[in-house]
């Protein structure tokens, strides 16, 4: 996939989810992701997942005669979605901008089905969203961060079980900008005698 591409065809809440429901999934047919996708209607959920495979991020594995038509088995391409480190700062705000309202819109999505499910139940479901605020020193946050990131991969690298459940843990860290607070120059005298 192109640099563009990458982050570009993830830009819509559905191809996020569909990206999503391969997750411990090797591979899935369109018939899967229907099964999983059960609230997005069909013609739509095949519009994006064409979409996906025809930007590289899902890859054909086989294709399967089916009463007539060939039912495709996709991977998900393991770049998908990856901007190398280096490309990051070439990235304009507007764009970065556009990636975090796409990012936003998703998360308030998925949030919002939840809530409209029929057994909505936050304590049984360990539902969380916090906000913590901490003084940290950049060499600090690169070490919160670089352990944050161990601890992701740990449980990412977890493969289905029966007692497993998918879970969507969103992150989001800013740097709080220092306020400058300007002091107006107190009048001197010499100010005051000239009016």
């Amino acid at each position: 996939m192109t640099k563009k591409t990458a982050i570009d065809v993830l830009l819509h809440p559905i191809r996020l989810r569909i990206v999503r429901a391969f997750l411990g999934e090797a591979e899935l047919t369109a018939r899967d992701l229907a099964e999983r996708l059960d609230d997005v209607p069909q013609a739509t959920l095949y519009r994006h997942l064409n979409h996906l495979a025809k930007a590289g991020a899902l890859i054909v594995t086989s294709e399967t005669p089916v009463r007539g038509a060939m039912e495709r088995t996709y991977r998900l391409d393991p770049n998908t979605g990856k901007v190398p480190i280096e490309d990051i700062p070439s990235i304009d705000p507007d764009t970065h901008l556009k990636y975090f309202s796409v990012f936003l819109a998703s998360l308030l999505e998925d949030f919002g089905r939840y809530m409209r499910a029929d057994d909505v139940d936050v304590v049984r479901d360990d539902v969380h969203y916090l906000q913590v605020t901490f003084l940290a020193a950049p060499e600090e946050f690169a070490s919160f961060m670089k352990d944050m990131q161990a601890l992701i991969k740990r449980f990412a690298g977890l493969g289905p079980a029966k007692s497993r459940m998918q879970r969507t843990v969103s992150m989001v860290t800013l740097p709080e900008r220092p306020t400058m607070v300007r002091q107006r120059p107190r009048p001197t005298l010499s100010r005051i005698q000239r009016r």
